[in-house]
């Protein structure tokens, strides 16, 4: 390619100063911030959106997520996190039949996605179709690389529990708690199951454990009232249900409380 060479000894100020101009605009058009430059975009869902996503999950900043999933599916982004995420704001706001396609795209995005097997499963587990759900618990533990597999475990107990497989449910909660030590939801249904079964002493141990995680649960506080009432404590029991009663005045762990308290009399 030829090169123009501009000498001043042949041309006047005028022309030079016009060229000077010239050669600076074409150098501003060269840089990447040009305003003549095209916006590129990326297809991939990058690690920081996917963080600013998951931040503004953390925030209930249900109209950022909206509009920054909204952007992202505008800008032709595949990614089985995005269609998961959907799925999540979905059953938040209590529309499962809109999370399961999502779920369902994400898991044919990456078959071994975990997460969108567990989620799954409890939405199958909700319209009773169980063996469906257990399908999607087992898929989703049998990943190796699953984060949290104590999840799919727990899930797999309870769906157990609505079988009436008793000692399938043992099985998974403690599989659970194999994982995470400080999973408070399999403390806590392990207590119940116990306590089903009369054993009195190992569901006292976990509701114990389960009360150490979350001191306030008002659900704890019913099942260690039960215990104290089972094992003829009845003051201790009345403690307990007044307390439940104290951290959550309506719902149905206070209507528990009041029928117990009820039939222990003022």
């Amino acid at each position: 390619m030829k090169i123009c060479r501009f000498s001043p000894l042949n041309a006047n100020r005028s022309s030079a100063a016009a060229l000077v101009i010239l050669l600076l605009l074409a150098c501003l058009c060269w840089t990447p911030g040009c305003s003549h430059s095209p916006r590129k975009t990326s297809t991939e869902l990058t690690e920081v959106q996917y963080d600013g996503l998951l931040e503004a999950f953390a925030a209930r900043d249900f109209p950022r997520i909206k509009k920054e999933l909204a952007q992202l599916h505008a800008d032709g982004v595949k990614d089985k996190r995005i269609s998961y995420l959907e799925a999540m704001l979905a059953l938040i706001e209590n529309r499962p039949e809109k999370a399961k396609p999502f779920l369902i795209e994400a898991l044919e995005l990456d078959p071994q996605y975990s997460e969108a097997h567990n989620a799954l499963g409890t939405i199958y587990m909700e319209e009773k179709e169980l063996a469906k759900a257990e399908t999607e618990f087992i898929k989703a533990v049998s990943n190796p690389l699953y984060p949290t597999p104590e999840k799919a475990y727990h899930n797999l107990g309870n769906l157990y529990r609505l079988q009436k497989r008793n000692d399938l449910a043992l099985a998974c909660y403690q599989k659970a708690l194999k994982f995470n030590h400080d999973y408070f939801p399999s403390h806590y249904e392990l207590a119940r199951l116990y306590f089903s079964q009369h054993q009195y002493e190992p569901a006292l141990k976990e509701i114990k454990r389960a009360q150490e995680i979350s001191p306030r649960h008002p659900g704890v506080w019913l099942v260690i009232g039960q215990l104290d009432l089972a094992m003829d404590d009845e003051e201790d029991a009345r403690d307990a249900f007044k307390q439940v009663i104290s951290l959550q005045p309506i719902g149905s762990f206070a209507d528990q409380a009041r029928k117990e308290l009820k039939k222990l009399g003022k």
